[in-house]
């Protein structure tokens, strides 16, 4: 049954997450600054980024307040993470992503993001990377619902009853959790692909059990897009930058395998 409709995870698949951050972090910053008797932006920076780096972003803004002398002379907490939530990142998807996405629109394929919980970082993100205007839907799961994997479930149904027409056989979901992402997508009747990039949160994790297996398996946005491109007959000298070329050209694509 060949594939008609894809829906891509935003965080890690279509983006780095993590140059998200940094480009939250580098905006909010050069906001608190500006404040009265608020500390130098460069320490400020290093903080959030010391912190990315150990892997407590959920945890960043508060040990930011408390850390760091004088902050809260200059902001309350409360402020601080009402200006977090308001301040859109600066970034980019990942290379490829937005050519392939239009083309792949022209060619009669509908497209989806699942953005991750509803809430305004989430939204946020979207807008800096005007994913609205490449992609045909934008989903988003129940921030409310503790069960990651049932919320995701749920929308992946939501998404199927805007695509009626389509059965879940021709819906794939491209994503990077075994845990989460696949049990929800097998659920849901869908096919499923991992793209798994070095230096992301989900890098080094394993399916536990034959559900949380994904059909396809790529480690880097060139061999999935290359991939895309050779399944749908998509020109990759048309579409792509050119320095695609270099990468396409001396070897056979990989087929993700639907006709």
């Amino acid at each position: 049954m060949p594939v008609k409709g894809l829906c891509f995870k935003l965080d890690d698949v279509l983006s780095s997450e993590t140059r998200l951050n940094t480009g939250l972090y580098h905006r909010v910053v050069r906001k608190l600054s500006r404040r009265p008797g608020a500390p130098a932006r460069t320490p400020l920076l290093l903080h959030l980024l010391e912190y990315q780096e150990e892997g407590l972003e959920p945890r960043a803004w508060s040990l930011l307040f408390h850390d760091v002398p004088g902050l809260a002379r200059a902001v309350r907490y409360t402020d601080l993470l009402q200006l977090a939530k308001k301040t859109v990142p600066v970034g980019v998807p990942f290379q490829g992503i937005p050519e392939v996405a239009c083309a792949l629109r022209k060619a009669g394929i509908r497209t989806a993001v699942m953005a991750g919980p509803k809430c305004r970082e989430q939204a946020n993100k979207v807008t800096a990377l005007r994913l609205e205007c490449l992609f045909d839907a934008v989903l988003y799961t129940d921030f409310f619902d503790r069960n990651a994997t049932r919320a995701l479930t749920w929308t992946l149904e939501e998404l199927k009853q805007r695509w009626r027409d389509l059965e879940p056989g021709e819906i794939a979901y491209i994503a990077d959790d075994p845990a989460v992402d696949f049990p929800a997508a097998r659920t849901a009747g869908l096919h499923t692909i991992r793209l798994r990039l070095h230096k992301t949160r989900h890098e080094f994790d394993e399916p536990r059990s034959k559900i949380e297996e994904p059909e396809r398996e790529f480690t880097s946005v060139k061999s999935l897009l290359s991939a895309l491109c050779r399944n749908y007959r998509i020109d990759p000298d048309r579409v792509l930058p050119g320095e695609w070329d270099y990468y396409l050209k001396p070897r056979p694509w990989r087929s993700l395998g639907w006709h």
